[in-house]
């Protein structure tokens, strides 16, 4: 099978490459055109130099490919709205115009469990496929920007375009991570990070691994089509307080030793974003309320319908 992959310098796409490699299937990856050093290193492949914007270049990308993998998006808690909309939603409605011009009969999109929106009292958990978009912090562009590339991709496969998959994996970490992992480590050497509330909450995490080889089930099964699929480990994810010890452990740091209560680092990263957007970006929020939600949230997933359907 012949897999086209855009986000292939990522960190979760350099695992789609072994992933997919591993399975016998060829893989080009779609880079940019102007050189820049990859997040990570991905396995040897044939490489596509083409801008996410370029139609034509993308759909010359992708005469006889079998399925192109979306994974190419701006991931990051903060930024300038038009920059989400430029690279994940004008990116991801290029992408599926190229591949239906193309002819190519599957596309996955690489969404994420933020969709949902904030836990609430008024939401049972787990989160399941079956529950709507929910409510999304207006400022929260990484989220926003993922529900309007889901729909475009969605609507395209009920319009019979293209056969489509959407995977909404939660918070992935692993080999090769060198945004948040590093970001925590940094933190840590700097005893700037406190454990939020009691610590007890347990953190929603999915190995990169296991999120690659989920996604080459997705895009290789026909059951897939038409399916949205969460990806998270919930049953087995460490606490907030096991994740760190253990991160000290294994790095031989010292743990924190204070404790900040949820709802008050929930108004720092509140405030944080509006000094962020009141100076355009001159001064970066040191936290966010969705890096909070990450770490300190309680959230939960429901990740029975891909292990019943797909294995």
């Amino acid at each position: 099978m012949r897999v086209i992959l855009t986000g292939s310098s990522g960190f979760l796409g350099s695992h789609l490459i072994e992933a997919f490699q591993q399975h016998g299937h060829t893989v080009v990856g779609i880079v940019s055109p102007t050189p820049r050093a990859a997040s990570s290193p991905p396995p040897v492949i044939e490489l596509f130099p083409s801008a996410l914007d370029d139609v034509p270049r993308l759909q010359q990308a992708m005469n006889k490919a079998d399925v192109v993998v979306h994974a190419a998006a701006k991931v990051h808690t903060h930024g300038f709205w038009r920059d989400f909309v430029a690279v994940t939603i004008e990116g991801t409605r290029h992408v599926l115009q190229a591949a239906v011009q193309a002819r190519v009969p599957r596309l996955v999109q690489i969404s994420t469990a933020g969709v949902y929106g904030f836990p609430s009292s008024r939401h049972p958990l787990p989160f399941r496929e079956t529950d709507g978009y929910g409510g999304v912090h207006h400022w929260n562009y990484y989220s926003r920007a993922k529900i309007e590339a889901e729909k475009i991709v969605l609507d395209a496969h009920q319009s019979g375009r293209i056969s489509a998959t959407v995977i909404r994996p939660t918070w992935i970490y692993g080999l090769r991570d060198s945004t948040t992992f590093e970001r925590i480590l940094a933190a840590l050497r700097d005893r700037r990070i406190k454990w939020i509330g009691d610590g007890t909450n347990r953190l929603s995490l999915i190995h990169v691994g296991d999120a690659a080889r989920a996604i080459v089930l997705a895009a290789t099964s026909s059951k897939a089509a038409g399916q949205v699929y969460n990806l998270a480990d919930d049953e087995t994810s460490p606490t907030q307080r096991d994740f760190i010890l253990r991160i000290c452990e294994l790095m031989d740091l010292p743990p924190p030793t204070s404790t900040i209560p949820y709802h008050l680092a929930y108004a720092m990263g509140f405030a944080g974003e509006c000094v962020a957007h009141l100076t355009r970006y001159r001064a970066y929020p040191p936290i966010t309320r969705l890096s909070v939600l990450l770490f300190g949230g309680r959230r939960r997933y429901n990740s029975d319908k891909i292990r019943t359907e797909l294995g």
